[in-house]
């Protein structure tokens, strides 16, 4: 008899648990990001990717149903700010998207890379003489805004690194600013080697996935299991 209750308990307590994991958050968690090879690939109506990977493993974790939507940059940040989505990654976190959405543990970490138009003969890229460089780097991103702030001579809006690639091949630009493992990816899509241009590192940067305040608000515990959970799948 006292194996059927302790069988009885154990049930129990196997009940609670998923439904302690259910409450954390939505019946179905919405999440928006942008094409970003090799971060966030779309194919054959599948979205995978580096970033994708680790994302899914931490959403299997917390037994969080969720729907994934692929959408330019900007509007993904707009679907999140006008609250049509939950959060939007991977991204940097900067001081204006902390005004409304929460900024989780990273997910992962990307590099800025300068690279270098071959028409250079000097490559000495500093303070002194950063407005006389033509430079550019995927509009709506952080590294075009922190160009811009930082007073360099940003030219067009570049929506991919494909077009600054383009930009950088045909001389349209001195330097470009982007992640080098996305530059990378592009590289290989024309046949190119890396050493193809001259790069120098700028700067490691962490990202992660931005949730709507009010979305935090309403499932207070859902981030604190959401960072534990990336720290479980980055093992």
């Amino acid at each position: 008899m006292s194996q059927y209750i302790i069988k009885f308990v154990v049930l129990i307590l196997v009940l609670v648990s998923n439904l302690s994991l259910a409450s954390l958050g939505p019946k179905r968690l919405l999440l928006t990001t942008q094409e970003w090879p090799p971060y966030q690939t779309y194919s054959s109506d599948t979205i995978a990717g580096l970033a994708v990977t680790r994302l899914k493993c931490v959403l299997r974790q917390l037994e969080q149903p969720y729907q994934l939507t692929m959408t330019s940059w900007e509007n993904a940040q707009l679907k999140v700010q006008s609250s049509e989505q939950h959060g939007f990654f991977v991204a940097e976190q900067t001081t204006l998207r902390d005004k409304y959405a929460v900024f989780s543990k990273p997910l992962i970490n990307h590099h800025w890379y300068w690279y270098f138009s071959n028409s250079l003969s000097d490559t000495t890229l500093n303070e002194s003489n950063k407005k006389q460089w033509k430079v550019s780097a995927k509009f709506g991103t952080n590294k075009w805004f922190h160009l811009h702030n930082s007073e360099y001579d940003v030219i067009k809006k570049p929506r991919n690194v494909k077009s600054l690639l383009d930009m950088l091949m045909h001389n349209e630009v001195d330097a470009v600013l982007v992640d080098e493992l996305a530059m990378q990816v592009e590289l290989k899509k024309k046949g190119m080697l890396a050493s193809g241009f001259r790069s120098k590192e700028v700067a490691t940067k962490p990202l992660g996935v931005y949730f709507k305040k009010d979305f935090i608000n309403k499932y207070p515990d859902f981030l604190n299991e959401f960072n534990q959970s990336i720290s479980d799948c980055s093992q």
